[in-house]
Parts: structure tokens; sequence; C-alpha cells
């Protein structure tokens, strides 16, 4: 359907006919219709049309020889042919949804959106999530409170998701005048004082054009009127932030985060900003563990975890930089510069056995990368497995190009190994081999 737009639902015309759709028809109209069908399974489209207008020479009345006449004009990129076919069937059964979402087929694939909305919005009453692709199709035409209003339709009827959210923040971000937008938010709060996604709505907004003190007096108005609402510490924490105070802040980012209707992009946006405010009070440092245990080990908080990972590591804390790496990289298990910092921290901690199998799996993953056979032979080294070792970095040393450093850690390791063999000539040859490449690199 083209990259112009994200979609939660697709618009997939479905539709099979057999052999009793076609009614009282003759033998050789069966005949060149059935030859359509075969020939528009095999992408004949061409082959499929004649065979088609042979049926209409026969009998121009069954009304599905256009629906499929329209889909193999619409294969073809045919539009104009497709959608006058398409329209003689609606002209007939104007509720036709099939017909319906392949006439959008044909002006959606035109970027014709005026007309696509038309479209949709008949499909709305057939099923109410077709005011995603509205919403859609509203923001391509700068209808920006028709989108923000079908958003508000779905929510209220299946609940707020990430989707919808992400939607919502890419249309508001477009709206350069949000005084109609701030009307209609306030009118809806007035009518129902109760409903938290309008006051959300409006906090965003305010938000987005630098209005803070409005957008923190709604969020206390939202507080006031459903106590126990999660999502309004979503704001709240950053206006405690600013205003320093930090016991506030504190206890929002933790409702916040624990809060199983917060949305993963949100709560790392949540730990992005306290990450900062770790820095300049660092008294608060023991709180971190405690907000950190609020969140589900799942795959889509990995990016939190990561961020984590580098606050530790940038502070040299290698234990926690570590833990919070092993975490984060579960759902991202092929980054390779995380694995590489993942695998010689725990070379630097000991964790000998992890290594070994963090870089076997890496090797699976990056066979040429002499780094992972490196820390491959180490791990076996101080595993007591040298022969292993010698074989490992044996093959890993062909990978190295103008490194000599690289060069020099692998003929110390093979010096290593050796050594724990009882080979001392070899030990000594592949010593002498790493001190000559460290005189190069010195010299």
């Amino acid at each position: 359907m083209g990259n112009v737009m994200m979609y939660a639902q697709e618009i997939e015309p479905k539709e099979e006919l057999n052999i009793d759709d076609l009614g009282e028809v003759s033998d050789e109209f069966q005949e060149n219709f059935f030859e359509a069908l075969m020939q528009k399974a095999i992408t004949n489209y061409d082959k499929a049309i004649k065979a088609l207008e042979k049926c209409i020479e026969i009998d121009a009345e069954p009304i599905f020889l256009y629906s499929e006449l329209g889909k193999n004009y619409l294969a073809l990129k045919v539009y104009e042919k497709a959608e006058e076919n398409l329209k003689k069937v609606l002209e007939a059964q104007p509720n036709n949804r099939y017909v319906l979402e392949l006439l959008y087929e044909v002006y959606f694939q035109q970027r014709n959106y005026k007309a696509s909305i038309k479209i949709v919005e008949r499909l709305v009453p057939f099923d109410s999530m077709f005011k995603e692709q509205l919403a859609n199709l509203y923001f391509l035409e700068k209808r920006y409170d028709d989108a923000l209003e079908a958003l508000d339709q779905l929510n209220d009827e299946y609940g707020v998701d990430n989707y919808r959210t992400q939607l919502r923040k890419r249309i508001t971000a477009k709206i350069t005048n949000p005084d109609s937008r701030i009307a209609i938010l306030e009118k809806k709060i007035k009518k129902n004082p109760k409903s938290e996604q309008n006051y959300l709505n409006l906090i965003y907004i305010y938000s987005q054009n630098n209005q803070s003190e409005k957008a923190f007096e709604t969020a206390r108005q939202l507080q006031k009127v459903k106590p126990n609402s999660e999502l309004v510490h979503l704001a709240l924490y950053k206006f405690y932030l600013q205003n320093n105070d930090d016991k506030a802040a504190m206890n929002s980012m933790q409702i916040a985060l624990q809060s199983k209707k917060v949305d993963t992009a949100s709560k790392f946006k949540i730990i992005s900003d306290f990450l900062p405010f770790l820095d300049k009070n660092p008294e608060y440092e023991i709180k971190l563990s405690e907000i950190m245990s609020l969140i589900d080990s799942n795959q889509d908080n990995a990016k939190v975890f990561t961020a984590l990972g580098h606050f530790y590591y940038k502070k040299d804390q290698k234990e926690q930089a570590l833990n919070f790496y092993e975490r984060g990289i579960k759902s991202n298990a092929s980054d390779f510069a995380l694995l590489r910092r993942i695998l010689l921290l725990q070379l630097d901690l000991k964790r000998y056995e992890k290594a070994a199998i963090g870089s076997q799996m890496a090797l699976e993953m990056y066979p040429a990368q002499p780094i992972f056979y490196l820390v491959n032979g180490v791990s076996l080294i101080h595993s007591d497995k040298a022969e292993e070792a010698i074989e490992i970095l044996s093959l890993g040393i062909d990978y190295i190009i103008d490194n000599q450093k690289m060069e020099s850690d692998f003929y110390t390791q093979m010096s290593m190994a050796y050594e724990k063999l009882g080979n001392t000539t070899k030990a000594s040859e592949y010593q002498q081999k790493a001190s000559q490449l460290q005189k190069n690199q010195n010299g």
C-alpha cells in the first residue's frame, strides 16, 4: 500500500467466487469465466480481461463480471478502467464492502486522498477501525482536527493504544494554530469532566506550544477529578523536575514507570530525563535500582536497559553497566557494538563462561570479526581449554586487516595457551611475535 502512512489495520479486499455464484449461465459463459479466473490466478491479467469481455458479449447482466474486470485492471494499474468497472458494481450494490475496498485501492495507489477519504467514510459503518485509515488520510489532507476527532472516537470505543498515540503526536506536531483544537478539547472536558484522555490531549497540545503553566494547571485539574490517574504522571514529573521538586518528581516517575498503561517509548523518555537529573543529584542514585525494579524485562524495554548500561559505563561502574546491557541485548542480539562491549566487560569481570558462550553466538552472526575470535580464545584459555583456544585464535587471526595492536593481542593469547599446555617453545615464539609488533607500534 506504499510507505506514505503507518497502518495498524490494512484494507485487504477479499472475495472468493464459486460455481454457485454464477447462477443460470450458458456453458460457453461458464467456460470463459473460469478461464478468466485461471488467467488472473497466474497473473495473466490481459488474458483474463479478454475472457471476461467474451462473457459480457454473451451476457452483460451479471454484476460480478465488472467486479472481476475492476480487479484485473487494478492489477495492471489501469486505474481509469478499474474505477469505471467498480463504479458499475456500486451503482447496483452501493453497500458492497468488497468493491468499496477495491475502489479505495484504486484511489490510494494514485495518491488521490480526497477520493480515498470518501470511500473509507463509507467503509466505517462496516468496521469502526477503518477510522484509523481515515485519521491517516485526514492527516495527509491537512485536516488535522478531523484526524484527531477520528482518533478520539476510536479511543472512546477501544481505549488508548500505542499506535494511535504515536499517530496523534505526528498529527499534533503539524498543527500551527492550536487554538481551535484547544477550544474543542476544553468543550469536551466541560461536557465530560471524567474523561481522562481529553485532559491528556490538552496537556500535550499545551506542552507542544510552550504553554507549560497551562499544561501543569490541566494536569493538576485531571488529578483532582481522577486522583488515581497513572497517565497524568507522565506530565507531572516533568513539571516537578523543572520546579526542582525532587520528591514529587521521583514519586511521579515511579508511578508512571510502574504503570501498565504507559507505553515503552514514554518509559524510555522518563529514564532519559532521569539520568541527567542523577548527574546533578547523585544522592538519588540509590533510587535507580528501585525504579528499575518497576520495569519488566521484556523486549520492548531494551532501549531503556541499554541507556542505563551507557549511564553506568560512563561512570566506570562495570558491574551495573553489564547488568543492564545484558538485559538490553535480549531483544537485539545482532547489535554489533553492544555485543562487543558486553563481551569485553564479561572478560574484564572474569565472567569467562558467559563470554565463551556469547562470543560463540557472536561468531555465528559475524564470522569475519576477529574481536569475537579473540574474546572466545581468551575465555577458553581461562576455562582450561587451551587447545580449543589455539584453534579458534588461529582461525581468527586470518581476519585481521591492518591492525597490529589486535594481531599482537592474538599472539599474546596464543603464547598463554601454549604456556598452559607446557609447550614453552611455542609460547616463546608467539610472545616474540607479539613483542615485535608492540615495538613496531611504539617505533
